[in-house]
């Protein structure tokens, strides 16, 4: 296996890449009408594990019925498929991308009636978010560009056609040379980085935003906040304001692929090097996700 390869599952098959074949009309392609995941695998004491995978699932299944998909495999189902797919890949490090999709050959804009749904799970090589950095230190901006509001597309949901919006942002940010963007939300409160959640510490606490803030519901997000009350921390889920981004003394971002990254500079204001409750958090966060510490809740599924 070289280094780049990926394997990749389709609707119960593996498939080598000279079989992996889609319609030029696939609805999804056109559309972005799929949900999909981001899943981490990590090498422990005990072999590959899988994090929170049925999470992962379970939002998966949630984001296909919010937009009609018909899934041919339950949520029990899908974890086989992906345990076995991380097996056959050989890999004890990867990232996992779990997607369903609306194919077809049709450009009509209601694909339940006449598209059949697949699913894909591609399992490729994955050494961090930026490798061969131990801690990767984001100057973020905010960005000029508005995150959807859940009244036109339901943020909890993570569809491909959604992160139109984060691509927009992100690349307006890179462009003026910092390494993410924070978008607002229609009432001019944070809402999340391009595809992260925020978090920033203010007066000693823990504060992030919840749904009502137009944000995807991080898995990431949600350990986070358990590892921090399980080690007693205060913590506030709340609106997080710009006047909280320009007073707070720490911040950091949280997802599957970026873990949990300090934020050191928010458009001209210095915050400075990663602060000590977010060096807590990640070290805690890291050694739970590679099996050297014990987690809260049942958060590994081993392949093998």
């Amino acid at each position: 296996m070289t280094r780049t390869a990926t394997t990749v599952w389709l609707d119960g098959n593996l498939l080598d890449d000279e079989q992996l074949r889609l319609h030029a009309l696939t609805h999804a392609l056109h559309y972005g009408s799929s949900v999909f995941e981001g899943i981490r695998v990590y090498p422990t004491p005990n072999g590959p594990c899988v994090f929170r995978l049925r999470e992962h699932v379970d939002r998966l299944v949630a984001g296909a019925a919010a937009y009609g998909m018909q899934l041919a495999w339950d949520a029990d189902g899908l974890i086989d498929a992906i345990t076995a797919t991380v097996r056959a890949s050989g890999r004890d490090a990867a990232y996992v991308r779990p997607l369903a999709f609306f194919g077809g050959e049709t450009v009509r804009l209601n694909p339940g009636r006449e598209c059949p749904v697949h699913v894909l799970i591609a399992v490729l090589p994955f050494d961090g978010i930026m490798p061969g950095v131990e801690v990767p230190l984001f100057r973020a901006s905010v960005s000029p560009f508005m995150k959807t509001p859940s009244r036109s597309l339901p943020s909890t949901v993570k569809a491909g056609g959604h992160y139109t919006n984060s691509i927009r942002a992100l690349a307006d940010a890179q462009a003026r040379g910092f390494d993410e963007t924070i978008l607002r939300n229609e009432r001019g409160e944070i809402a999340e980085g391009s595809g992260e959640n925020i978090f920033i510490v203010r007066d000693g606490a823990l504060v992030t935003n919840d749904a009502d803030a137009d944000i995807l519901l991080g898995i990431t997000r949600a350990s986070v906040l358990s590892l921090a009350r399980e080690a007693g921390i205060t913590t506030h889920v709340r609106p997080i304001t710009m006047d909280d981004l320009a007073r707070c003394d720490e911040a950091f971002f949280t997802g599957t692929a970026a873990e949990v990254v300090p934020i050191v500079q928010i458009d001209d204001r210095t915050i400075g090097d990663e602060g000590a409750l977010t060096r807590r958090l990640r070290t805690t966060y890291t050694d739970v996700v590679r099996g050297r510490r014990a987690a809260p809740g049942p958060w590994l599924t081993q392949v093998s």
